[in-house]
């Protein structure tokens, strides 16, 4: 039997070592069919999503069909700080200046923005399986420290539901015309007061874990360097699309106070995807190699070189600190081989970016492998 050995995402395969964690940002919209005002939400969330790719959604239903005791339970901190829906939560922070968790529609992306730029101790990773014949899902979420941190961290792992239609629990809509507060700059200005074809996003299905999270799997204080992990298996319900499944996985502080329960770091993969791969020692079973670019740091020119096994589509993307892309270097279909692509510190439009930190990923069907990079400027 060939030995084989899992590496976790967040070092062998996206290249960052101890000391390094790419921080990802939860964004949870509190929200209900019956709320008019609701869809707006979703739209800041779809903006989100274009702009910041490390931004994960979740929609926390209440008083409709998709509501499950998670999002009902998760909903007290709305209700605790009174604000009302559409509502927002950014990793769930109390920011300065604000009184509540909860925020406003407008002040999602910005927030999102500030977190993003924020350090982070901890790298989440997930492995999954689905049994398409039983519907069983087994998920392991990984805590993998980079740094020290202290005090009741717990573990989550949430499966979330994308593009839902219920026609039987149409969605409300005020700001459309001839409704209740018509709104003609609103992009929902020309549906109907009552949406019944309406695509829910991203819906809080069931977590995996006790509401507010598992306990107990990380010490109340962590060194860095160390792992912790824990395993949850679920049955899909027959209703559930499996190909919609999303898995999110995060780790979060928990305090008797509302306005004490930080998300640290979040990761989301699709049902039966995992943050690790697996290959073997021989890398038999890695479709792609990939060279850290060389010259790094540079200021002209660096060299993004890799070894194909397979014939392939391949596409390499360049991301700043921000999660946004920056320039979509490749995408087309290459033939087994040594391969090398150049980046000339450049955006889409061919402008020179800022110096700093950068990072290309390169993903095939099968793979994707992240990796920093250094552009001193000119």
């Amino acid at each position: 039997m060939k030995k084989i050995t899992l590496f976790l995402v967040a070092f062998a395969c996206s290249g960052l070592s101890f000391g390094q964690a790419v921080k990802k940002v939860l964004v949870e919209d509190e929200t209900g069919t019956w709320c008019g005002y609701c869809p707006r939400g979703r739209t800041v969330m779809e903006d989100i999503y274009n702009t910041y790719p490390n931004a994960i959604g979740i929609a926390n239903h209440v008083g409709d069909s998709y509501e499950v005791p998670y999002s009902a339970s998760i909903d007290t901190i709305n209700t605790v700080d009174a604000y009302g829906y559409p509502g927002g939560m950014v990793d769930r922070k109390l920011f300065s200046g604000q009184t509540t968790v909860v925020i406003p529609t407008n002040l999602w992306k910005s927030k999102t923005a500030n977190q993003l730029l924020s350090s982070t101790s901890v790298n989440i990773t997930i492995l999954s399986s689905y049994n398409s014949s039983t519907r069983q899902v087994n998920v392991t979420v990984g805590a993998n420290f980079v740094g020290s941190a202290s005090g009741d961290l717990r573990i989550s792992c949430v499966l979330i539901e994308d593009s839902i239609v219920n026609t039987s629990d149409p969605q409300n809509n005020y700001m459309g015309n001839g409704c209740s507060s018509p709104d003609p700059t609103s992009p929902w200005y020309n549906y109907p007061c009552s949406i019944s074809n309406y695509i829910q996003r991203d819906v809080a299905r069931a977590n995996l874990a006790p509401n507010w999270g598992t306990a107990g799997v990380i010490p109340t204080t962590v060194a860095s360097g160390t792992s912790y992990s824990q395993s949850y298996v679920y049955t899909l319900p027959s209703t559930w699309a499996a190909n919609k499944i999303s898995i999110v996985g995060f780790v979060s502080k928990f305090n008797s106070s509302v306005h004490s329960r930080d998300i640290l770091n979040a990761n989301v993969i699709r049902l039966g995807n995992s943050t690790a791969t697996a290959i073997e020692e021989n890398n038999s079973l890695s479709s792609v190699e990939v060279k850290q670019n060389t010259p790094n740091p540079f200021s002209y020119l660096t060299a993004l070189q890799f070894t194909l096994n397979t014939t392939d589509n391949v596409s390499i993307k360049v991301y700043n600190t921000f999660g946004q892309v920056v320039n979509n270097l490749v995408d087309t279909k290459l033939v087994p081989g040594e391969h090398t692509f150049y980046w000339a510190g450049d955006d889409n439009d061919g402008n020179t970016v800022a110096g700093g930190v950068y990072y290309y990923t390169l993903s095939t069907s099968s793979q994707q492998i992240t990796k920093p990079m250094i552009f001193t400027g000119r």
